[in-house]
């Protein structure tokens, strides 16, 4: 039997495809991945493994891109930094999404770097796919300097031009590596992480 884990909560969904909400956070079929059973692992193996690597610490942001004129963003955790000379970051991205579906067209990127406070951006560009909705038509947003989407109301961003060599296919994943060409911190805040939204989310 096949697994499904959203990748918005990790509800784990068993049967032969996605279901069509998730339980827990309720977003759609889109937000799942299959999960690929690790070589090498029984499932006691694999469930404890599992247990541990969700204590890895992540924030969590809104990744931004666009292309033909069209904007679109969603929610993402993994972005981290690769080198500092020159400035240069990584961001994991599902390859069914639209986001990155834009960044491989355009080869830009923004990330918008969220608080404590942000819990009304996660829900919206994370529960809700833009290959059915417009999420920018009710949020305030600049273009930056390569195009990408800043929120106007960001607490911090990053602009990132992808370098086409290091795209690295992960599977049901692109990783995304590039060079920061801007980014500014734009108010006070504390930013949020993953394991912050989960115990605090409504």
């Amino acid at each position: 039997m096949k697994k499904w884990r959203c990748i918005v909560c990790n509800y784990i969904h068993e049967g032969p495809m996605p279901p069509e909400s998730c339980p827990i956070c309720s977003v759609g079929p889109e937000h799942f991945v299959e999960v690929e059973e690790s070589q090498g692992l029984s499932g006691e193996q694999k469930r404890l493994a599992e247990q541990a690597i969700f204590k890895i610490s992540y924030g969590l942001y809104i990744i931004g891109s666009q292309a033909g004129g069209k904007v679109n963003a969603q929610v993402a955790n993994t972005v981290f930094q690769i080198t500092s000379q020159p400035l240069r970051i990584a961001i994991g991205v599902n390859k069914q999404n639209l986001t990155a579906e834009y960044i491989r067209q355009s080869g830009i990127f923004s990330v918008n770097i969220l608080t404590t406070e942000d819990h009304d951006l996660v829900k919206h560009f994370g529960f809700q796919s833009g290959h059915k909705v417009d999420k920018f038509a009710t949020i305030p947003y600049n273009l930056g300097e390569t195009g990408a989407p800043l929120l106007q109301d960001v607490f911090a961003y990053l602009e990132v031009r992808v370098i086409p060599a290091m795209t690295v296919d992960v599977g049901t994943h692109w990783l995304f590596i590039g060079d920061v060409v801007g980014g500014k911190v734009e108010r006070e805040g504390e930013p949020m992480t993953y394991a912050y939204y989960r115990s605090t989310r409504r």
